[in-house]
Parts: C-alpha cells; structure tokens; sequence
C-alpha cells in the first residue's frame, strides 16, 4: 500500500513539472534592425498671402440710372431707351475699367409729375452716380432741377426742346448734358429745304401737345415768317390721339402746299392714316420719327400711308449700320432714334467719361463724372461728341425720305443729306 502511494506521488509531481513546461513563453528572436528610411518633404507654391500680396477684391460698383417712359402711351420711346442702354453695358462687358456696372430705371410716363418722383428715386433710393434721360422733353425739363438740386449728372439723348439750351452749362445748370441736337440747331437748315424743295407759300403745323411738339413749332414759326411763308393752320394733339379727321378736314380747305409734323411712330402713323383717307394733297414734312423702321412696321399694311414724308432726323440706323446690325441681332427689332440714344449715351458719353476718371486715379463720384463729362472729345458714327459751355454737343443731323420699293410692297428709308451742325443763337428761349 506504501509502494502504491509512493508511485501516485511520483506521478503528480511529473504532472505538475511537465504542465510548468508547457506553460513556460517561448523564447522570441530578435528582429533584425530596419534600414532608416528619408523623408520626402513636397514643397508646395507660396500663396498670393504669403509672397505679401492682397488677394484681388471687386472694385466699387458704378450705378447707372434710366428715366424714362417705360408705361404709358410712349412707352416704346423709354423701352427703345432701355434696349440700347443694356446693350450698350453689354458690349461694355457690364463694367468699365474693372468696376461692375449696376443698372437701375425708373419710370417717368413721359409726364413733369411722374419724372420728378421718377428721378427723386434715382438720386436718393437707388444712389446712382449718373442718370440717362428722360427721353421725352416735357419730362426732362421737370426733371432738370432736381438734377440740379441732387448734383447728379445727367445726360440726354433724345429731348429736343430749345428751351433746354439756356437752363444748362453756363444757363444755371452745370449737372445737365445733352448730346442730341434740338429744333432750333436743326431747324436753320430745315425749315429753308421745305420752301425750296416744295416752294411754299402756305404751311400747316402739326405736333404733339407737349415740350417736345410745341417746343419744336416754336423754332420754325419765325423761321417761316423770315421766309414769308403763311402760317394757315396749326394744331396740337395729346398723345394717344384716336381722331385727326376735324383737323384733317380744315386743312385740306386751307390749301396748304406742305406740311409740318412733329410727332412719334404711333401718333405718326394714325395721323397719315387718316391723313389719305382724307385726302389731303400737301407735301408731308417731320420732325420726330415718321421715317424709322418702326413707323415703316407700323403702316406695312399699306406702305403708300408713309411714302414720300420727308424728314430731318438725327441718331438713325444708316449713320451707325453695324450697331444697327448688332441691335437687330440682339433683340430682333431694329435700331430707331430712341433705341441708338440710349446707347450712345452710355456707350459714348457716361463710359469714356467715367474711364477718365478711373484713369486720372480719382473716386468715382458725381462730381467726378460731371468733371469728366465737360472735357469730352469722343468721335462716333453720328459725330463728335464734345460739349459747349452749354453743355450741348452737335452730332450730325440727317435728311430722310420714305421711298417706296420699286415693286411697291414696302417703304425704304432713302438717305438724301448728311448734315453737320452748328451752333446757333438761342436767345429769348
């Protein structure tokens, strides 16, 4: 029994020795040193902050504002005004010199109370640098002394009233510039073709009952009476007219030998209408815009309603055919006299001027730009643009006929003189 034990005994301590054993960790080998490897350091390009230089901002915005009769019945003047001004900032690339162009309208309804409201928004809502407008005379003459008053330069381009001459430049107003001739530059000229070319003894005078018509009969009546020619009738008509029969009726009997109109395209083309359904045999004369592509858009149901009117005109198609071609592909309708002013005022006027004053290092302020405007000497398809102390500028002036075409299914407008214009006397308007 003793023997037996002493082998169980034996046999545990085996046990535990070899379980020790099995327990024991393995002796690990020593991994072999790895060769040190280089770093590759990418260097990367300095930055604009870090070679010290600023990064590029955007430079200050220059504000352009429209006055202009965009409702009403000319609405199609001040959306002519607003096509030419929008190419114009187009093909500008919408900025000048690296400053954006921000461009800004306000509706003035062809009316002295709308276009004062119109202009007040301008000068103090919208804080423009420089305003185009108004596109018709009588609110451009309302407007005039706010521009004064809000010291914002102003260029126009299609108002013609005489009156206009003596209130600005040296007449009071230094803000105000007009880069269109009015009545009385073209009137000099014209008033002597119409009794040479008609040789006529007695005249009748037809206009719009506004600055722009009234301003305009002004300057021929005494033009015709140095000439002794008689004056038989003389009517004024609101815009949007629907009947010139009465006014038709007292002409045809006072045996005029011509006629003056001072109208637009639509006001133009219902009174020729009517004026052949009359029958009154006078020969027809304009001034305003009876021979553009819109008037000839306007009669092209019966072409003979507009042939043979005889114009003086200046800003049209024939004297700047590829900005004519430009604008018709632009907005499918062609260039007009409204249209080619807007566009020229910003285009040749505003954007030379403003660029001087970026040039000469100066702030782009009002005063600036009126500074700039004062010493423009820009030559354009239509003329040269430079100012007087008047701060008027004599872009040529062109004498246009309706002609029809040689099959008789349309009217063309035929160019019969380029006219260079000149100073002349303005006293007592």
């Amino acid at each position: 029994m003793k023997k037996r034990n002493k082998w169980i005994s034996v046999f545990i301590t085996l046990s535990i020795v070899l379980l020790l054993v099995a327990c024991a960790p393995a002796e690990t080998e020593t991994a072999p040193a790895e060769e040190p490897t280089e770093e590759v350091v990418v260097e990367e390009e300095p930055t604009e902050e870090e070679e010290g230089e600023e990064p590029t901002e955007e430079l200050e915005p220059i504000r352009i504002g429209l006055h202009g009769p965009l409702t009403g019945p000319v609405a199609f003047l001040g959306d002519g005004f607003d096509m030419g001004i929008q190419l114009a900032i187009e093909e500008l690339g919408g900025e000048i010199e690296g400053h954006p162009i921000e461009y800004v309208t306000a509706d003035n309804k062809c009316n002295p109370t709308d276009a004062v409201n119109a202009v007040q928004k301008l000068i103090d809502q919208d804080e423009v640098d420089a305003i185009i407008g108004g596109g018709c005379s009588s609110a451009t003459v309302a407007a005039l002394p706010l521009i004064k008053e809000g010291k914002t330069p102003n260029v126009m381009g299609t108002s013609t009233n005489p009156g206009i001459y003596n209130s600005i430049g040296v007449g009071g107003n230094e803000w105000g510039f007009r880069i269109n001739p009015d009545d009385l530059i073209m009137a000099q000229g014209f008033g002597q073709y119409i009794v040479d070319n008609s040789q006529v003894e007695k005249i009748s005078l037809v206009a719009e009952n506004t600055d722009f018509g009234r301003g305009a009969i002004g300057a021929y009546k005494p033009i015709f009476d140095t000439l002794g020619v008689d004056v038989v009738t003389e009517d004024y008509f609101d815009l949007g007219t629907a009947d010139f029969r009465p006014a038709l009726t007292s002409m045809k009997a006072s045996g005029s030998d011509a006629v003056l109109l001072v109208f637009t395209e639509n006001d133009c083309a219902n009174f020729m209408r009517q004026y052949r359904e009359v029958g009154v045999e006078a020969d027809v004369y304009s001034r305003g815009s009876c021979t553009s592509p819109l008037m000839h858009e306007l009669t092209e149901d019966d072409p003979n309603i507009a042939a043979g009117i005889i114009e003086f005109v200046f800003f049209y198609r024939a004297q700047d055919p590829e900005l004519g071609d430009r604008f018709q592909e632009r907005w499918d309708s062609p260039l007009t006299g409204h249209r080619m002013g807007g566009y020229y005022a910003m285009y040749h006027a505003l954007a030379p001027a403003i660029r001087k004053v970026i040039e000469n290092d100066l702030p782009i302020s009002r005063e600036n730009i009126r500074d700039a405007l004062e010493t423009l000497d820009v030559e354009t398809p239509a003329g040269t643009i430079k100012f007087d102390d008047h701060n008027q500028a004599y872009t040529d002036g062109i004498l246009i006929e309706n002609v029809l075409t040689d099959d008789g299914t349309a009217v063309e407008a035929e160019v019969l003189d380029i006219v260079k214009l000149e100073p002349v006397d303005h006293t007592g308007y």
